[in-house]
């Protein structure tokens, strides 16, 4: 058994504590993106893009608004799927961001 500590936050909650603006999330998806291209970790980009709509909205959100079913988002950001390019652009485009080459 796990023992819980009073006063403590997962580390989901401190992530996205500190997602709090525009550009903090710009910033962080920029990040996420600069070391999936390094790394080759899709799974760090995708959880980096799971925070990224959890602080704008909700998985059941971005489901209804892209048409993205709830269960292929949640096996995307688990990690048990690599999602297509265009499904990657429908999440960003819904959360307000463009993907650019620099």
């Amino acid at each position: 058994m796990t023992k819980q500590y009073k006063n403590t936050k997962t580390l989901e909650s401190l992530i996205l504590s500190d997602l709090k603006t525009e550009n903090d999330i710009k910033d962080w998806l920029t990040v996420a993106l600069e070391e999936y291209i390094e790394e080759n970790d899709f799974n760090s980009f995708y959880k980096s893009l799971e925070y990224a709509l959890k602080a704008k909205d909700s998985i059941s959100g971005i489901s209804k608004k892209t048409g993205i079913s709830r269960s292929n988002l949640y096996a995307i950001f688990k990690g048990e799927v690599q999602p297509q390019m265009g499904t990657v652009m429908k999440i960003l485009k819904e959360l307000g961001y463009k993907l650019k080459v620099a």
